[in-house]
């Protein structure tokens, strides 16, 4: 009877990853407009759905949980890096408003663009807030783009302090960072955060492609921490064969963002050759390490 059992659990896992593989095929094709090679990926945007399909989801969601990650940033790069935590709940009410400073951020810890920014609680509208992340902690982020990971991560609601650079919101600085043959490597992409200025560069900070204006690079592609920046992505990324670092610079300071491992769900065309090409090139898939994925014959058989 246990091997009966056992049988009927490996056909449904099967089943399970047969049904997943199929969305993210449709997907790729919507998205990209062509079949992608998942087995044996050369692109990066490919490389991205081997990760979804066979990826060791429970390292990846233990990373890309907002509030387990915290650990993992002060074991290796210090807590000094960490935005100020002012609470971690599993339902919003008005007391916990209430109680709260009268700026911050709202995030959900599972998912990515899930938060509201603060800046007057007495402006905002509470019921509308504690409506949307009450309704949002409940909803499966993996589900709309198979990035399975997600479904590691304990869903809970994250309250930060409102980082402010000069009074103003703060730029991002995103580490495409790469582990490989040749060592740690990185692209960048510097983003305003309205996403409407941004611009994409390579290790040396020559551009690639972007619309920044001189002034902003000088203040947000050569800004005097650069340096710690760098030894943070790297810090944060050892042994990661490729790993998003999202960072915040302020002044002197630095501020960890998140680690994002499946970067727009591997679905967006870059249709900047150069950018591609470096894209694809960087990466170099450490398939075999069992830290980072797991064996795809056993995956598909259901074994695991």
């Amino acid at each position: 009877m246990t091997g009966f059992w056992n049988w009927l659990g490996r056909q449904a896992r099967a089943f399970r990853f047969w049904r997943q593989e199929r969305k993210i095929r449709k997907l790729f094709r919507k998205h990209l407009g062509f079949e992608g090679v998942f087995e044996n990926p050369v692109s990066y945007c490919e490389k991205i759905q081997f990760r979804k399909l066979y990826g060791n989801h429970a390292f990846y969601g233990r990373l890309a949980d907002k509030v387990s990650v915290r650990d993992y940033v002060k074991e290796r790069v210090g807590e000094d890096v960490l935005i100020p935590l002012l609470g971690v709940y599993e339902r919003l009410d008005g007391r916990i408003l209430e109680s709260l400073p009268r700026s911050f951020v709202i995030k959900i810890s599972n998912a990515s663009k899930w938060n509201e920014i603060v800046f007057d609680k007495d402006t905002m509208d509470r019921h509308r807030t504690i409506r949307y992340f009450n309704r949002k902690v409940r909803k499966e982020y993996s589900r709309k783009f198979g990035e399975v990971h997600y479904d590691y991560c304990t869903p809970r609601i994250l309250i930060e302090e409102l980082l402010l650079d000069d009074g103003r919101l703060p730029w991002s600085t995103y580490f495409f960072c790469y582990n490989g043959s040749k060592g740690f490597d990185f692209s960048l992409c510097i983003t305003s955060p309205d996403g409407k200025c941004k611009g994409h560069y390579d290790n040396r900070r020559h551009l690639i492609e972007g619309n920044l204006e001189p002034g902003m690079e000088e203040t947000h592609v050569h800004p005097e921490n650069f340096d710690r920046m760098v030894e943070i992505a790297r810090e944060l990324s050892r042994g990661i064969d490729f790993v998003r670092v999202d960072l915040y610079g302020i002044g002197e300071r630095v501020f960890f963002s998140e680690m994002t491992f499946t970067s727009g769900a591997g679905l967006r065309v870059i249709e900047n050759p150069a950018r591609a090409e470096m894209r694809n090139r960087m990466w170099e898939l450490d398939r075999g390490n069992p830290m980072l994925y797991r064996d795809p014959a056993a995956v598909r058989a259901g074994k695991i």
